[in-house]
């Protein structure tokens, strides 16, 4: 099953109030998950929709329901699995002290360039396939993004790239100082579970 301390969720609550770009909490993946995500992304979807905190569960099932097949939803770690995504939406509406979140998850991402993205927080969570790529701020030409270069000027030290690992939750800033990331190559051309969360004014 998924290990995740309740504790360790609650710590990334604070968020806002700290000033790291990025924090990742590390989980392991669970071992049923090897065979249950190829069959998922045999038919890609994107599903989106508003969750309200009182009913995470209720409505990310619903959000679900129409893209993804019956035979899927039958195997016992769909529902592990859609509990997962709920304690962390439910986590993300503290961190947003906020009712209700917008959820995104699907199998196609397309983010080619490094990219700040246009909220105040973000979560990710990769749950098959390569997880997103980042950089630090010292392997950065911020200079040559704000230009539109491209992704060989923006990166000063190549051996800095970092990616996220599957199943580890991410939360990161955006807007004009957030941290700059983009969908690895490898991602682009294959398919992939991704999780996003958002403010519900934005997403």
């Amino acid at each position: 099953m998924i290990s995740v301390i309740e504790g360790e969720l609650q710590k990334l609550a604070g968020f806002p109030k700290r000033r790291n770009k990025l924090e990742i909490l590390a989980r392991e993946k669970p071992a049923l998950a090897a065979t249950f995500f190829p069959k998922l992304v045999h038919s890609p979807f994107t599903c989106a929709g508003e969750v309200d905190k009182q009913n995470v569960l209720g409505d990310i099932a619903r959000i679900l329901a129409e893209s993804v097949s019956s035979d899927i939803q039958s195997l016992p770690f769909y529902r592990v699995w859609l509990r997962d995504m709920a304690s962390i939406a439910k986590l993300y509406c503290a961190i947003e002290k906020s009712n209700t979140i917008r959820f995104w998850l699907g199998t196609n991402r397309g983010c080619k360039r490094y990219h700040i993205d246009n909220v105040p927080h973000r979560l990710l969570v990769t749950y098959y396939g390569k997880g997103t790529e980042w950089l630090p701020d010292d392997a950065v030409d911020r200079k040559a993004y704000e230009k539109g270069e491209p992704n060989e000027a923006i990166v000063t030290n190549p051996n800095a790239i970092q990616h996220i690992d599957e199943w580890n939750i991410a939360v990161f800033r955006g807007l004009s100082e957030g941290l700059l990331h983009r969908t690895p190559d490898v991602a682009l051309n294959s398919p992939s579970v991704l999780m996003r969360l958002d403010h519900v004014d934005f997403g």
